[in-house]
């Protein structure tokens, strides 16, 4: 029984891992974007638009970090469960990015 709930906390932390990293790619992805203005085209009437928003790339950017240290410091204090959840997320974040600019853009 201690094997089976053993296996069961590594596959959920291999998940949520995963989950997060594909969260954490669209977050983080709109949120630069929003920060720096990159949405339209340096001239026209939608960037001077866009100058207001910023400040929410900014938010976005502040709230994922919190959210983030919230789950690492969430996570057992065991290095395998860190690195495994980490690694998964790194996987995630993989998935997500070959999903937006490979497979969509064929």
């Amino acid at each position: 029984m201690k094997r089976f709930c053993s296996g069961i906390k590594k596959i959920s932390v291999i998940f949520l891992g995963f989950l997060w990293g594909a969260i954490s790619f669209f977050w983080l992805f709109y949120s630069i974007l929003f920060l720096g203005n990159f949405m339209e085209e340096p001239g026209s009437y939608e960037y001077a638009e866009g100058e207001s928003m910023r400040i929410y790339g900014l938010i976005g950017c502040i709230i994922y970090f919190i959210v983030f240290a919230g789950i690492l410091f969430y996570i057992p204090k065991r290095k395998r469960c860190l690195f495994m959840f980490l690694l998964s997320m790194i996987l995630g974040v993989m998935v997500s990015g070959a999903y937006i600019f490979v497979f969509k853009s064929l």
